[in-house]
């Protein structure tokens, strides 16, 4: 049995929790209803009247104003309490609690409630407590229920005399008809002599019922006719029932009579109780003068081991076991039992100790009472109908609360968990949680209060689909779980190829047909080849060529609408190729949209694609040159031969610096020019053969860039190809790489950030740079997948894109250092040209990224946004 005890300062601050069976006000028929308060709401001189809006102060002018049929409804506030003794003289009314606070406490004392000589009271859902006295006594008075109240017997007042053994509720022997039910009785420790219902010599007709009373019990001495039925008692070092004297008429069936643990550090263990000369009486008591008038059946006895607690003394024989009982009293105990199951706790107030008193499944009590005894009610301490456990509390099969989760995606690898509780049957929760995030890793939580929701969050090590599990531990035993499927969004780099999937000349992946104007042709990725299901992006290099009309390339996902964005652009006749990072479509196909106003012939070669399973991660480097033939940069110094190729180490390379291992692919911005006959590139893991794709497509004299992902061999190196019969020097940036590590991509829906056509002032100029802040896109972000065009060239030159070392705030407080464009390009064109190449642009450390003009003239802008790697 657990019960803490609290503060009378915390009693003042108390809320209901489980609020028992309150019936409606109008108890008394059709009398007035009066209103008073034990709430702050009243002030000196304002004593009330006794309206809805204007309630009495003092609930005995209340009492004091009612006439027989009258109701009086008291209302509460927390932390509020009438301090003046209740005493009630006036027969047939009604004195209700509204809500959960209705409180009066004597600390002098005194009792907090009297009925005295009086006949058909009830009293219901009142909390009554007295420091010092008994808090509710019934005196000469018949026909009297009381119900639902909460009533705590405190000990002795600081600097007073010790008052003796305090009961919670006294029955003179002058009363008869009084019935207790639905109320829990503290007697806040236990005093020889004390009782959580005492009931005296000469009374009669009394029933107490599914009542709970925490360390104490009930006695009853010389009554003519007791009911003690369906009630949770938490027994001291006297019985839980005790009959003495000449009582006849007695009835003690379906009760629940626990004793209590050295772990609950209450005063009446049993070595406690022996220790100090108390005693250790059997659990239910009847003397030799009352057991011909008493009966005892349908009870159930829970016992700690280390109480060894007798179930009855019968007639002054104590029995130490049931058998033993039954055998030496065959006409009694015949349906009693040994409940080996302990409850589970129950608060009952949100500040109170709590009691066990909720039936475990498979308790011996469940469901197994007399539905005949007599005094039984119809509904639990609660109200809960289908009463048919011992003890005060119906079982409920129903979990304390439910546990609903909700799990979304928060940044590439991490998540936030909602953990929503509903439904709650047991007021406040009171549970440890623990999350089960199906990583190997778990979380402690805990959550206290009403029904709400609690928040947590985790990050994945590795991208993929897990199984979430919460596993809740209330407080009173309950065990709830519940699981969730979440998946991180972020996908990971597979290397793959290159490899042609489309080439409208020859038919590869389509039929022979040029695509028509404003017209799309499918590309089929998930499937294809060694390509799984469930990509979400692929790495394809396209390729326009024979256009018979100038116009643009725009790549997307397959079932989704076209973006406003392109991805290459090409005048009339012109080859020209560009990488792009397409999300791929839930059916696995991406499309390329022809929007020209003539034909066009279309190449796709494959790179590697992005799926949401653990793979390669991308780390983005600042921009860094790898090699130049025409300085010998990373290579020995000379044009790469017509039909040759040079080994380009990677792993390794001190120029951004890159590791020495666990390179799966790398990000390049590959260079060709003054190539003396058109051509083309091919970039491939070293150790393979030559594939039968391109990167990039030149003409004679030609400068020319773009954007290269390409797979990594075993030794470290890449090996580019020169397509073409004449020799050309080949420039290589690298702007990132994949591996076993790193960020997680993030396709988003094309977006346009940067277009200086539409800006008002002056463009793009000579020179100048103009930064895009990325810090949007969250914390984590480490690199953008972005297509960058030029249009509108005044003049020949480069663009560089590198991240800035200033922030937003220094460049609007106007205190940014001027940045250093560094070494490298990302396009190159001619007066006149319009040239897109995607670029894949470390944000750095301040999320701003620079792009820079490094031509002879002015030039317009484009910048979109396809995705971008995320670390979180």
């Amino acid at each position: 049995m657990h019960r803490r005890s609290t503060t009378t300062a915390a009693l003042l601050a108390a809320l209901f929790v489980l609020t028992p069976a309150v019936a409606d006000a109008s108890d008394s028929g059709s009398g007035r209803t009066i209103y008073a308060t034990t709430a702050s709401v009243c002030y000196p001189g304002s004593p009330g009247s006794g309206t809805a809006a204007s309630p009495y102060c003092n609930l005995q002018v209340a009492v004091d104003a009612a006439v027989p049929g009258d109701t009086i409804k008291v209302a509460g506030a927390i932390g509020s309490s009438s301090g003046d003794v209740v005493r009630v003289r006036t027969s047939g009314i009604s004195i209700v609690g509204v809500g959960d606070h209705a409180q009066v406490q004597d600390g002098l004392g005194k009792s907090a409630l009297i009925l005295d000589g009086v006949t058909d009271v009830t009293v219901r859902n009142l909390m009554l407590a007295s420091t010092g006295g008994v808090p509710v006594e019934v005196r000469g008075s018949s026909r009297i229920t009381l119900d639902s109240l909460h009533v705590y017997a405190y000990g002795t007042p600081v600097g007073r005399p010790d008052p003796g053994p305090l009961d919670a509720v006294r029955i003179d022997g002058a009363s008869s008809g009084v019935t207790v039910s639905r109320s829990y009785l503290d007697t806040r420790g236990w005093k020889p002599g004390a009782s959580g219902i005492s009931v005296a010599a000469g009374a009669s007709q009394v029933t107490l019922a599914s009542n709970v009373v925490v360390a104490t019990g009930i006695s009853a001495t010389g009554v003519a006719g007791l009911n003690v039925v369906g009630n949770t008692i938490q027994r001291s070092c006297a019985p839980a029932v005790a009959v003495d004297g000449a009582s006849t008429g007695v009835s003690i069936q379906n009760n629940l009579l626990e004793d209590v643990t050295e772990a609950a550090k209450l005063v009446s263990t049993k070595e406690s109780c022996k220790s100090r000369g108390a005693g250790w009486a059997p659990d239910i008591a009847v003397s030799a003068q009352a057991r011909t008038g008493s009966t005892a059946d349908y009870n159930a006895f829970h016992s700690h081991a280390d109480n060894a607690t007798a179930p009855y003394a019968w007639g002054g024989v104590e029995y130490p076991t049931l058998d033993a009982f039954r055998a030496a009293v065959p006409d009694q105990g015949r349906n009693d039992v040994v409940d080996a199951s302990e409850p589970k706790p129950v608060r009952f107030r949100l500040d109170e100790a709590y009691a066990d008193a909720k039936l475990r499944p498979g308790a011996a009590s469940v469901d197994s009472a007399n539905p005949d005894a007599p005094g039984r009610l119809d509904t639990d301490f609660f109200g809960t109908g289908g009463y048919r456990s011992r003890g005060a509390v119906q079982y409920d099969p129903r979990p304390e609360f439910a546990l609903g989760l909700d799990a979304r995606s928060t940044s590439a690898h991490a998540v936030a968990l909602t953990m929503n509780i509903t439904d709650v049957l047991t007021q406040p929760v009171d549970t440890k949680l623990v999350i089960d995030w199906g990583d190997g890793t778990t979380t402690a939580d805990s959550y206290y209060g009403p029904a709400g929701s609690r928040q947590a969050w985790h990050t994945y090590a590795k991208l993929g689909a897990y199984r979430v599990t919460v596993t809740a531990t209330t407080s009173h035993g309950d065990v709830i779980t519940s699981t969730v499927q979440v998946a991180t969004t972020g996908s990971n780099y597979t290397a793959y190829g290159p490899t042609r999937l489309l080439d409208t000349r020859t038919g590869t992946g389509a039929p022979v047909a040029k695509v028509q104007p404003n017209s799309s042709v499918r590309i089929r990725i998930a499937g294809n080849g060694s390509i799984p299901a469930g990509v979400t992006a692929a790495v394809l290099n396209v390729t326009v060529t024979d256009g018979s009309h100038g116009g643009y390339i725009t790549a997307f996902a397959s079932g989704t609408a076209r973006p406003l964005a392109s991805n290459v652009n090409f005048t009339a006749g012109q080859t020209v190729p560009n990488l792009t990072v397409v999300p791929v479509g839930a059916d696995g196909w991406v499309e390329l949209f022809n929007g020209s106003q003539g034909t066009v012939d279309l190449i796709a070669d494959i790179a590697g694609y992005f799926t949401k399973s653990a793979a390669g991660g991308y780390t983005s480097v600042d921009p860094a040159r790898l090699m130049d033939t025409r300085d010998g940069t990373g290579v020995t110094q000379g044009r790469i031969p017509g039909r040759g190729s040079v080994e380009l180490p990677i792993a390794g390379s001190k120029a951004a610096p890159l590791p020495g291992s666990g390179i799966t692919a790398v990000a390049l911005n590959v260079t060709t020019t003054g190539a003396t006959a058109g051509g083309y590139l091919t970039a491939h893991p070293s150790g393979a053969p030559t594939p039968l794709a391109s990167n990039l497509n030149f003409g004679p004299g030609q400068t020319i860039a773009n954007s290269v992902v390409v797979p990594v061999g075993p030794d470290g190196k890449i090996r580019i190809f020169n397509g073409s019969g004449s020799p050309t020097d080949v420039i290589v940036d690298v702007v990132g790489y994949y591996g076993t590590t790193g960020a997680a991509y993030m396709p988003v829906t094309p977006k346009r950030l940067v277009d200086t056509r539409d800006w008002s002032y002056e463009g793009f100029g000579r020179g100048q740079y103009v930064w895009q802040q990325f810090g949007g896109l969250g914390a984590d972000v480490s690199g953008a997948v972005l297509n960058t065009t030029v249009a509108n060239t005044a003049g020949q030159g480069f663009l560089t894109v590198a991240p800035d070392p200033n922030t937003a705030l220094q460049y609007a407080d106007h205190v940014a250092v001027p940045p250093v464009r560094p070494l490298v390009s990302t396009l190159n064109w001619q007066p006149g040209e319009v040239v897109p190449n995607l670029v894949q642009a470390s944000t750095g450390p301040t999320k701003l990224v620079d792009f820079w003009n490094s031509s002879s003239g002015s030039a317009a802008l484009v910048v979109d946004l396809f995705g971008y790697y995320d670390r979180g």
